[in-house]
Parts: structure tokens; C-alpha cells; sequence
């Protein structure tokens, strides 16, 4: 069962450092006012590649740490969502929309809740608001990753795993995740530099 709880926390770190280095290069491109936003489009797809792929492996890890005998999916209690959480991304909405502005760069994209249903129709989104989103679940979650890289009671591993990482990040953080990928492509064939 520890060998299946270390293999959880190093994936769980990975997950933190691949959040980490997406939002050091965000903080990096809006405080400086990178006009460049090709290149950093390009960086974005890669480093948001990963923490997709770091909350696919988590998810099948903790699953596997579930799975083990002796252990029980706790229940969840809530997650990242607090006040300040909210106020951080309403902080990064409004760097990424001087940004966008500086560079002469529209984020609104039209978006179908169901790709299926052929009867709805499109309604206006912004993508400023789905990257607060991963920036709001990435700073949110911190902690919690901070918390669990010591952790070694099995119940709180799992509880904080689930509830406070990976609950979040498939509920909230995947969808959005989605769509900024696919608008940072579309983005990035539109402006034809490759």
C-alpha cells in the first residue's frame, strides 16, 4: 500500500510542477507584456499538455491507491473555490485581458455545451475566462500539493487527493482545460506563421 501511496505523491508532484511552470511562464508573458504571443501560445499548448497529462495519470493513480486492499474512497467535502481563490483569478482576468488588448488579440470564441446537439445554438465565451480558471485551480490546489508531499496517513492522502486536486481539476479544470487548447490551436492556424 506505501509503494501505490509514494507512486500517488510523485505523480501528484509532477501534476504541481507542471501547473507551477504554466504559471510562472503566464506570469511571465502578462507582467512583461510579451508582444510575441505566438511563441507563447506554442509554450502554453505544451506545459497545459502536461497538466492534462499529469491529472490523467493522477487520476489513474489514486485510483489504483483506492483499489489496494485496505482502502476506503473517503467522501468528499468541498475542495479550492475560496474567496481568495476567486479574487486571485479575477486578478488574472484582468492581466490577461490588458495583455490580450496589448496585442491586439480578441478572446471571444463561440462555444456549444454539447457538440451533438445539433438544435442549440452557440453562445459568446471569452477565453480570458476559462484561463482564470486554470490559473484559479492551479494556485488553489498549491497548497494542497504542498500539504501532501510529507503525507503519509493513508486516509488524508487520498481524502486531500480526491477532494482538494483531482475532484477540482476534472469537474472545473478539464473542461476549460479543453477549450484553451483548442482555442490556442485555432488561435495559432489563424495567425499562419508555421
Amino acid at each position: 500500500m506505501l509503494d501505490r501511496a509514494d507512486d500517488l505523491l510523485r505523480v501528484l508532484a509532477a501534476l504541481q510542477r507542471s501547473q507551477a511552470a504554466w504559471l510562472e511562464d503566464l506570469r511571465t508573458v502578462t507582467t512583461a507584456q510579451d508582444p510575441a504571443f505566438a511563441a507563447a501560445f506554442r509554450r502554453w499548448q505544451e506545459e497545459l499538455a502536461m497538466v492534462a497529462l499529469q491529472v490523467h495519470r493522477a487520476e489513474a493513480r489514486l485510483l489504483d491507491f483506492v483499489l489496494a486492499p485496505g482502502a476506503s474512497l473517503l467522501p468528499a467535502d468541498g475542495g479550492p473555490g475560496t474567496p481568495e481563490d476567486r479574487s486571485a483569478a479575477r486578478h488574472w482576468a484582468g492581466l490577461l485581458t490588458g495583455w490580450f488588448a496589448a496585442v491586439h488579440l480578441d478572446g471571444t470564441y463561440l462555444r456549444v455545451e454539447r457538440l451533438r446537439d445539433l438544435d442549440q445554438d452557440p453562445i459568446p465565451a471569452d477565453i480570458v475566462t476559462d484561463l482564470a480558471t486554470l490559473v484559479e485551480l492551479a494556485q488553489a490546489t498549491a497548497p494542497i500539493h504542498a500539504r501532501l508531499a510529507d503525507e503519509r496517513d493513508l486516509a488524508t492522502l487520498q481524502d486531500a487527493a480526491f477532494t482538494g486536486i483531482l475532484a477540482p481539476w476534472r469537474v472545473r479544470g478539464m473542461p476549460a482545460l479543453h477549450t484553451v487548447q483548442v482555442w490556442l490551436r485555432e488561435t495559432l492556424d489563424d495567425e499562419g506563421d508555421w
